[in-house]
């Protein structure tokens, strides 16, 4: 449990990103010696103090990025005195360049993420891989950075299947990741868990990309030993609908969820 201490310099860094302030000023502001604090806060956050204040600088700088502010600006108004160092502590955190973050930021404003199938457009469907943070970022996870793609889909993924725990599906057009599909298999009950919640009809091709995610996902779950595969969905809501048109049936509600199932 967050102690009252660490929450009070928390709260303080969060309300002086964009002020210069050192270990002292923190100690002095919590009313402890410099290195009980270091050493303590340390051990809850398994950050120093600073590297989380670069963390927080960052994502807020991040957040101002998006509005199409200048670069350099941005940098100096979060104390970062150059432009490189800005850079390398940015990629290290958001996993990309200021630059190109502001350029994807822009790129949502106007993208609609439809799908449009070419009469000789390949579909490919596969396991995700590590290649795929660019194309996820642009066409299927774009509200999250290419660092949290890598580390909580990619990656996450990949050990989940090497455990025969879980697995995500990609759907792959002409080259492109378009449309990905996670799934978890808890280890004690031949039951897999489908966890998009978002598809909806649209009565395009998307439907008929997602209905191959869902042919393979089938296949899949029956190597790993899966008997039903259980998606979770708002009651009454459109992805609920779009699933049961999939052959999912409801199963039973829980506070405003549905459950439903398909038999493999």
């Amino acid at each position: 449990m967050e102690s009252t201490y660490i929450s009070k310099v928390k709260i303080f860094i969060n309300e002086h990103l964009k002020d210069e302030f050192s270990l002292n000023d923190l100690a002095e502001h919590v009313g402890y010696s410099a290195f009980h604090l270091a050493r303590e806060f340390k051990n809850h956050e398994q950050l120093s103090i600073m590297e989380y204040t670069r963390n927080q600088r960052i994502l807020a700088a991040s957040e101002e990025l998006k509005s199409g502010r200048n670069i350099c600006d941005v940098a100096m108004d979060f104390c970062f005195d150059t432009h490189a160092g800005f850079t390398k502590a940015f990629n290290a955190i958001i996993g990309c360049t200021p630059t190109e973050f502001q350029a994807h930021a822009n790129k949502m404003k106007v993208n609609t993420k439809g799908v449009t199938l070419m009469e000789d457009s390949r579909i490919v469907i596969r396991h995700i891989c590590k290649d795929d943070v660019q194309d996820l970022w642009e066409n299927v996870y774009s509200a999250m950075t290419p660092r949290q793609i890598t580390e909580e889909k990619i990656d996450y993924h990949i050990e989940l299947y090497k455990k025969r725990e879980g697995l995500e599906l990609v759907a792959e057009v002409d080259g492109k990741v378009v449309m990905s599909l996670p799934m978890s298999k808890p280890t004690w009950i031949p039951l897999g868990f489908l966890w998009d919640n978002n598809f909806t009809l649209t009565g395009g091709d998307g439907d008929v990309i997602m209905g191959k995610l869902l042919e393979e996902m089938k296949r899949q779950a029956q190597v790993l030993g899966i008997s039903t595969l259980v998606s979770p969905q708002g009651k009454d809501s459109e992805s609920s609908k779009a699933m049961q048109s999939f052959g999912f049936q409801k199963v039973f509600e829980s506070d405003g969820w549905e459950y439903l199932m398909l038999a493999l």
